[in-house]
């Protein structure tokens, strides 16, 4: 699941850099959130995650890598 993850955030952080539109934006990263929550449901506490945030996406794909 980290892998899928990580795969769809890297393509979130291109759309973003392509200037994707915000609402496109907001709707894949609500979808990356969902698997996240579902991720960190099933991992011990100190592998979890943050969710995904706009402002800091590159931040957060680099933490996933």
């Amino acid at each position: 699941m980290a892998k899928e993850i990580r795969e769809e955030l890297a393509e979130l952080v291109r759309l973003k850099k392509m200037n994707g539109t915000e609402s496109e934006l907001m709707k894949r990263m609500g979808e990356i959130n969902e698997k996240v929550r579902t991720y960190n449901a099933i991992c011990p506490t100190k592998m979890q995650r943050r969710e995904i945030e706009l402002e800091s996406m590159e931040i957060q794909y680099e933490k996933w890598k």
